[in-house]
């Protein structure tokens, strides 16, 4: 055999041998893709809690991956456009909180639009808010806590999980309702706003009754009153209504949304799987110990919720003038 034959053969067999290392490491057929369920907060909160119920369900329902992912920043804003802009195969949801709807009214150049951009899934949840205050400051209920900061203007502070959350709206709400010179300080999320609220660096809140609970229960922080119903914990505490603001209501709730243009027969499914995870007993259980009334309606609801609580909401933040920095 001759040598340049000897070359041709060893370059087919080569060619040959790299070909089939190529085979060898071709990634398998893959499986269904993923389904994402995006919150646009930062971990540990109800929006939160309330994915990763679901992931499990819908994993083994749908017969596909669940993967939660938290794109906190700008108020919700930065994972929910995210959202807004991903495929309408539905693989891609959001699950929001109330101040979804503030969008527009606090940023007039929002990337979506908080209506339009989206195909309602379910409203999941309800959440009871709750007036708390640092344990040193003395009061103990509305009209004492209205008589102790009217006659201390601009020198108290309450906190929120950030400018344009749902937190800092019902807290300045209250605030223009009983007349009160208030200096809001906004943090980066409840966590850090419960901090310097127990140390007394601030002084009140508004926020979610399960957010607030353990330190509650640990004596670091005390019940002023109800946002919107009495609580079943807290039975004797008044409303914020009933102290004497009638037509104040603080309560969240968490939705969840798909891109517009979802196909109608998929909303449809996820809806129905969505919802028989909510009334399992123990998401049911884990959701109301944290302070949430489970709901788990029709897609036609969330839509009127969407519509009806945007213009409310957008009136209101208008009327205060609240803005983002």
């Amino acid at each position: 055999m001759s040598a340049s034959l000897r070359r041709v053969l060893a370059f087919l067999l080569a060619s040959l041998g790299a070909s089939g290392a190529v085979h060898a490491q071709a990634p398998a057929p893959s499986g269904p893709r993923p389904l994402r369920i995006v919150v646009p907060y930062a971990a540990g909160g109800l929006a939160d809690i309330t994915a990763r119920l679901l992931a499990d369900h819908l994993a083994a329902r749908l017969q596909q991956p669940v993967v939660v992912e938290n794109k906190p920043g700008a108020n919700g804003t930065i994972g929910t456009a995210l959202v807004a802009k991903a495929p309408a195969d539905g693989n891609t949801l959001a699950l929001v909180v109330s101040s979804h709807v503030f969008g527009r009214a606090l940023m007039p150049d929002l990337p979506y639009d908080p209506i339009k951009d989206f195909a309602p899934v379910t409203l999941a949840t309800r959440t009871a808010m709750v007036l708390v205050a640092t344990p040193s400051l003395p009061v103990s209920n509305v009209p004492e806590l209205v008589a102790y900061v009217r006659a201390r203007p601009g020198q108290l502070a309450f906190a929120s999980a950030g400018n344009g959350s749902n937190v800092h709206v019902f807290g300045q709400w209250f605030a223009d309702l009983a007349g009160l010179r208030m200096t809001h300080v906004p943090y980066k999320g409840s966590a850090a706003a419960h901090l310097d609220l127990i140390a007394g660096r601030t002084h009140i809140v508004f926020d979610t009754l399960g957010a607030v609970q353990p330190h509650i229960a640990a004596g670091n922080l005390k019940v002023l009153a109800a946002g919107a119903e009495r609580m079943r914990q807290f039975p004797d505490v008044a409303t914020v209504a009933e102290a004497g603001y009638p037509g104040f209501r603080a309560e969240s709730w968490g939705a969840v949304l798909a891109p517009a243009g979802t196909p109608p027969a998929r909303i449809d499914q996820l809806n129905r799987e969505i919802v028989a995870a909510l009334r399992t007993p123990a998401i049911r259980k884990r959701l109301e110990d944290a302070g949430a009334q489970v709901i788990g309606g029709t897609p036609a609801e969330l839509g009127e919720v969407l519509m009806s609580e945007e213009r409310k909401y957008g009136e209101l933040i208008r009327r205060m003038g609240i803005k983002l920095d």
